[in-house]
């Protein structure tokens, strides 16, 4: 039904302070569109915007970029350098951690499905948005929720504070609580998605969502827990 996360919106303070920490330390190239900046990471468009228009960005936003063994190295050295990095490994997988200026916990790691060819190390590219985490007020709506647009349920937590749902991207809900690097969920996030068919994909969810909006890219709804995801035909 989605095919793709188009866009992750974050909410920062300041654009220019936002920026400095995504073009010095990730080595990001943007565009400025008023009140937003917009990077290009793999098929998604990262997303800085000013408290300004609704849907605001996400607050506190835990999501993580996926990368080669050998960008991984590459960023560790160079956000080593300035931040107390916190790693993590997931079997095979490796990721790092680190807050950006506004408090939304980024992750670098290798298990999101990376290009496994060589990487420049002077512009390191990172490959994509392989996963983003949302708080939610109690998982079992917000699953049914999710699953209704076609997210399969993959791992459950053994306190019953998260769930792992696989899709055009990973997507954790939790229930609040601080996670790895004491990463929280995030709050009224902006999700954008390509899909096949944005009225079908709107329909699904028609029955639970808080807002069903026609808008000009697409279809935008409004979850149970305020998240907005906003369809857009494929």
């Amino acid at each position: 039904m989605l095919s793709t996360l188009d866009s992750l919106a974050l909410e920062v303070l300041f654009l220019d302070r936002a920026a400095a920490f995504y073009e010095h330390h990730l080595g990001f190239d943007g565009v400025q569109r008023g009140h937003e900046i917009v990077y290009e990471v793999g098929e998604t468009s990262l997303v800085l915007r000013e408290p300004s228009t609704v849907p605001r960005g996400g607050v506190h936003v835990h999501y993580a970029f996926s990368t080669t063994d050998d960008g991984y190295e590459e960023y560790h050295d160079r956000l080593g350098t300035d931040f107390d990095l916190i790693e993590h490994n997931f079997g095979s997988a490796r990721s790092l951690y680190v807050d950006d200026p506004d408090g939304h916990c980024v992750e670098v790691g290798t298990g999101g499905g990376g290009d496994s060819e060589s990487i420049d190390a002077a512009t390191v590219p990172l490959t994509g948005v392989f996963e983003v985490v949302l708080e939610v007020e109690d998982l079992a709506p917000a699953v049914s929720f999710y699953e209704a647009l076609g997210f399969d349920v993959v791992d459950r937590g053994d306190d019953r504070e998260r769930v792992r749902l696989a899709g055009p991207v990973a997507l954790e809900l939790w229930e609040p609580h601080r996670g790895i690097a004491d990463a929280r969920g995030a709050v009224h996030a902006d999700l954008g998605f390509l899909a096949s068919d944005p009225e079908a994909a709107a329909d699904a969810v028609a029955d639970r969502a808080c807002e069903v909006t026609d808008v000009e890219s697409g279809v935008r709804v409004c979850d149970p827990d305020g998240h907005y995801l906003t369809f857009r035909e494929k």
